[in-house]
């Protein structure tokens, strides 16, 4: 009975306000502690957000306090008869407080509508258009600044998300590929789409609904305060009775709403991964097997999803409960009010206060609901919050300095690099010199470490143990924008824009003039084609490249690195994805281009490496041989194998 909530054990009402400050720091560790960073610049326009609310909340319940004048020009001598209430006890305690607070309403409202008493048909009439423009004049009013509230707290909430998204944008492109090549793109989508709408929502339910309706609810209570301060403090009373169930079911909403998200990201995951290989699905008629396996993850999802919303229902029913029974509960009390103390003093005010209770019910309803739909999206604030927390392994130093060409040249030194979920190191004690203007191979069976080579040298990742360096400076003591400007990148899938093919080339290099597209396009034997195009340079080649063959996408990425000019060229098959005629076509057009540029290319095609400076021979990560085609043929070791493997038909 005495275990805390954090334990396992449902929180008893003993434990309700320890409960209720954790609840509050969860909300605080979640949605405020994301959006925080993103509200500095933000915070007058918030203060000026809750004052509108409150203007509007006093201004909209305060025409419902010319009720009771209303009521006294209908029935003035009911109102009088009302007033005397002959055989009540004299007034003493809260009932004096009650009438020096009618007092305060007859001064606040009887020198703009004077005594109703004595008054002919006309003159009510006459009295009741005062009272209908007055309501005019403060619903115009009240139109107007609740106009600007939710233009501002709308216009708000998008400019917070917005820069929210900015800042994962940006946190997840400063994350190395290590990161990236663990995590499911599916989760990341759905995070950064889903998780973010959700917050959206979020945000806009809480600087709506979540100010403005407890104002309203506040305003009304001060308002039914003026009229019946006993039975008004009987409505506070009971609130907690209202709020403390809420407050514990949103430990289970915000549960349920992590773990639904959780399985929306695998079943975006899985419809990802079911289209981005559609090709091998339709070629095994996997169609059913996938649907079969994308069916079982939804129904995880639904289930995530019921637990969540049963707790939703939970904490609706219970409002709707407290609402109703609260008023048949208040009708008890202000009966016994009015027949003992004359507490309410007339009929208008009668009205009116049973106007503005039932308002506070409304108004609290619709703030439960909000309170509710904002606890929806505590799971998608910690899953966001994941993501920013996600410290970056490649950073710069403070104190870097910039670099300008690769002066001496390049040397790995003794240099280790291993994946956390690999079993081995996938590069080992790697000693390796570059020397400007070289070209160098990299061979060697899948796996032996090219790739992750050329990962080191990019500075997509950082060695684990030894280092890189570069002029006789420390790869990690330069600046990423002067050394990425130091090479340029041709992959073995060629990846492109979905935009105009000279945008695409121009991506290597964002001053380059059309006349600089054009020469690299034909330095890489791709202008002829491209100008036969209707459109010609400003053909634009749809997702990934999908109107264009391999062989003309990969010529595009080709001419993307010529552009850039830099004086390092990192070459990962970059012809694998041609046909033997374009193949010889671009590889003439890369030997022109490597006589001026330090090069190193990884080939599994040995007949395209045959002219290198020098072979780099690679085996589980391990460099083995070194040398020239000539030499490490003569030498009879990894390389005349593969070599002799790969001329003797087979494949390597």
């Amino acid at each position: 009975m005495g275990a805390s909530p954090g334990h396992g054990s449902q929180p008893t009402l003993r434990d309700a306000p320890v409960y209720h400050l954790a609840v509050s720091e969860r909300v605080s560790s979640s949605i405020v502690r994301l959006l925080r960073p993103h509200v500095r610049p933000y915070v007058w326009v918030l203060v000026l957000v809750v004052l509108l609310g409150t203007v509007s909340a006093v201004a909209q319940k305060s025409t419902i306090l010319l009720l009771a004048p209303t009521w006294q020009v209908l029935f003035p001598t009911e109102s009088a008869a009302e007033t005397e209430a002959p055989g009540v006890e004299p007034a003493t305690g809260i009932a004096a407080f009650s009438d020096s607070l009618a007092d305060l309403r007859e001064r606040m409202f009887g020198s703009i509508l004077g005594d109703a008493g004595g008054l002919d048909g006309d003159a009510r009439i006459a009295r009741l258009v005062k009272i209908a423009v007055i309501i005019s004049l403060i619903a115009a009013f009240a139109a107007v600044v609740q106009y600007a509230f939710v233009l501002l707290s709308r216009w708000v909430a998008l400019r917070l998300i917005v820069s929210l998204r900015l800042s994962i944008a940006r946190h997840l492109m400063g994350l190395s590929l290590r990161y990236h090549g663990r995590r499911h793109f599916g989760d990341l989508l759905s995070r950064v789409s889903a998780d973010v709408s959700m917050t959206l929502t979020a945000l806009n339910h809480a600087l709506r609904d979540l100010i403005q309706e407890p104002l309203l609810a506040i305003a009304s209570l001060a308002f039914a305060f003026l009229i019946s301060p006993l039975a008004t403090l009987f409505v506070v009373i009971g609130l907690p009775i209202l709020i403390i169930p809420i407050t514990l079911l949103m430990r289970r909403v915000r549960k349920g709403s992590r773990k639904s998200l959780t399985q929306l990201g695998a079943s975006v995951q899985a419809l990802a991964q079911m289209f981005q290989g559609i090709r091998t699905v339709k070629a095994f008629r996997a169609e059913e097997r996938e649907i079969s396996q994308y069916r079982r993850i939804n129904d995880r999802y639904v289930r995530a999803t019921m637990r969540m919303v049963r707790a939703l229902a939970l904490s609706r029913s219970w409002t709707i409960l407290y609402s109703h029974v609260g008023m048949g509960l208040l009708l008890l009390v202000v009966g016994w009010l009015t027949i003992r103390f004359n507490a309410i003093g007339n009929g208008g005010n009668m009205g009116a206060f049973f106007i503005l209770i039932a308002g506070v019910y409304s108004n609290i309803k619709a703030a439960t609901k909000s309170f509710t739909r904002v606890g929806e999206a505590f799971g998608a604030c910690d899953r966001l919050q994941e993501l920013l927390d996600e410290e970056p392994d490649i950073v710069e130093r403070p104190g870097a300095r910039a670099i300008d060409g690769l002066g001496a040249g390049i040397r790995f030194e003794h240099v280790t690099f291993e994946y956390p979920e690999g079993e081995r190191a996938a590069i080992k004690d790697l000693s390796l010199e570059i020397r400007p203007g070289e070209t160098l191979a990299l061979v060697g069976p899948s796996g032996a470490g090219k790739s992750t080579f050329l990962d080191l040298l990019a500075r997509f990742v950082d060695p684990s143990d030894g280092r890189v360096i570069v002029d006789g400076t420390d790869l990690r003591e330069l600046t990423l924008d002067s050394w990425t400007r130091q090479f340029a990148m041709v992959t073995q899938e060629p990846f492109l824009f979905h935009t105009t093919i000279e945008e695409n080339i121009r991506y290597g290099r964002d001053d380059a003039t059309p006349e600089d597209v054009r020469e690299a396009a034909r330095a890489a034997n791709i202008d002829d084609f491209i100008e036969s195009l209707p459109e010609g340079y400003a053909t634009n080649v749809a997702e990934a490249g999908t109107r264009l063959s391999g062989g003309q996408r990969q010529r595009i990425t080709i001419a993307r690195a010529i552009v850039r000019g830099a004086p390092l060229l990192l070459l990962d098959e970059a012809t694998s994805a041609l046909d033997s005629e374009s193949e010889a076509v671009v590889q003439a057009a890369l030997e022109r281009l490597m006589k001026n540029h330090t090069v190193i290319v990884i080939a599994h095609r040995l007949s395209t490496i045959r002219m290198a400076d020098r072979i780099a021979v690679l085996d589980a990560g391990v460099l083995v041989e070194v040398g020239t085609h000539t030499e490490l043929l003569e030498l009879d070791g990894l390389y005349a194998r593969l070599h002799a493997a790969q001329f003797a038909g087979t494949v390597s």
